[in-house]
């Protein structure tokens, strides 16, 4: 099967361990060290779908089922505005 980047389909893609950060409303699950691909040329990642459907699942649990996520960490938030000038 030939892989490319739908993105800026560029033909080669490589293994790469990446970041995922799932949202549920305004709460949100960063998860770490996930199995993927990456593009060589303009970096979009590619993750499966059943990956994907696992961390659906263990966030849902950390959020109506009591489990406990590994760390919780603060995040800053901004708001991006245009200014008039």
């Amino acid at each position: 099967m030939r892989q490319h980047c739908a993105f800026c389909g560029h033909r080669h893609l490589t293994a790469k361990a990446a970041r995922y950060i799932h949202q549920q409303g305004d709460e949100m699950l960063i998860v770490e060290d996930l199995p993927g691909l990456e593009c060589d040329c303009c970096r979009e990642q590619y993750l499966d779908a059943a990956v994907l459907k696992t961390i659906e699942a263990e966030h849902t649990a950390i959020l109506h089922r009591g489990k406990k996520p590994q760390a919780v960490k603060p995040v800053a938030v901004e708001s991006f505005r245009v200014q008039a000038g």
